[in-house]
């Protein structure tokens, strides 16, 4: 029986590159998205995925906002995952390089999946942030609890003035949103989309070389209380490890599964995360580095305490997500390799 091929975006990232390795590992044939052949290169190299070559199809789509941009890599393809969006970085000018790049490729690959009759099934990596209002998030409201259900209209692109680079960046997740839901409404395309709304996510990325490179993603939040890294702006308190969103994602293409939702990707409960227990895991897991001094553990990042419901994910799927000490065991043990490398 042949396998079933899937095109996956954004898998010279973080959360891409784990899709892939996973959709490997559970036989499916896959075409990824670069917008480099040298991405291409480094992501065929890799130890999770290179045992795989035969079932690895490399496309290079240099601009990912061109009209037409999917048209001619979704030949016989059944399910897409599109992973790809910008980060939060500084900008002059946020709705131009974060959210309209977002909203444009979400549209765009999904128009070019309506006219490749093949396609079944959308999943589409959203975020936490289309539920939080930045008002919520300076609030002392610790005690609601969020659904799905709870994303909040966009606000208006013309007036809405950007606090922040995250600002921007859950701005163009909340619009990305919007637009694909609208476009399944009007359209009524032969696929159905799942939207996944993971938190803060971290663990091992296997496409980072150096201890340098880990510090400064997402995994830093976990390193800095164990190092001296002292983070001066609280972070939201819910985590989850990026080998479990990849999971969701491969999971949200079976079509057993209801399609034309959204489903919370989190960890933890409704009690969520909170980043300084780092330090007492390392003392249990790590104690020898922390006698060493390689683990002072002076840092610290504050904890902004939220709530979100991710049981409908965990029933629907049929397994748990797992906890923080797992994700503080992923990076560490990856810092540490890295260190002695």
């Amino acid at each position: 029986m042949a396998k079933e091929l899937i095109l996956i975006t954004g898998v010279s990232g973080h959360v891409g590159f784990r899709v892939l390795a996973e959709a490997l590992a559970r036989n499916y044939r896959v075409r990824a998205v670069v917008r480099k052949a040298e991405q291409g290169e480094q992501i065929k190299n890799t130890e999770s995925v290179k045992s795989f070559a035969a079932d690895l199809e490399i496309v290079v789509v240099k601009d990912l906002l061109k009209e037409g941009a999917f048209d001619n890599v979704l030949s016989g393809v059944s399910g897409v995952v599109h992973v790809a969006s910008p980060l939060p970085a500084p900008t002059d000018n946020y709705k131009r390089d974060i959210i309209d790049p977002a909203i444009d490729a979400t549209v765009g690959i999904l128009k070019s999946a309506a006219k490749a009759k093949s396609v079944r099934r959308v999943v589409i990596t959203s975020s936490m942030a289309t539920l939080l209002t930045m008002e919520y998030i300076m609030s002392d409201d610790l005690t609601k609890v969020f659904t799905t259900n709870d994303t909040y209209p966009p606000p208006d692109l013309t007036t809405t003035q950007f606090m922040a680079p995250i600002h921007a960046y859950a701005v163009a997740k909340g619009h990305a949103l919007a637009a694909s839901e609208m476009f399944v409404k009007n359209e009524k395309p032969q696929f159905d989309i799942i939207s996944l709304l993971p938190s803060v996510i971290v663990g091992k990325n296997e496409l980072h070389t150096t201890k340098e490179e880990v510090l400064a993603s997402n995994n830093g939040f976990i390193l800095g209380p164990l190092l001296d890294r002292k983070a001066e702006m609280p972070l939201l308190g819910q985590s989850v490890h990026v080998d479990d969103v990849a999971k969701a994602h491969i999971y949200a293409l079976n079509p057993s599964f209801p399609g034309n939702k959204r489903l919370m990707v989190s960890s933890g409960g409704i009690q969520g995360t909170t980043w300084d227990d780092a330090k007492e895991i390392a003392q249990r897991l790590y104690s020898q580095q922390v006698s060493g001094g390689l683990f002072p553990l002076k840092g610290t990042t504050p904890t902004r305490p939220l709530r979100l419901d991710s049981s409908e994910t965990e029933q629907l799927f049929g397994w748990n997500l797992v906890g923080y000490e797992e994700q503080v065991k992923s990076v560490v043990d990856h810092y540490l390799e890295l260190s002695t490398a």
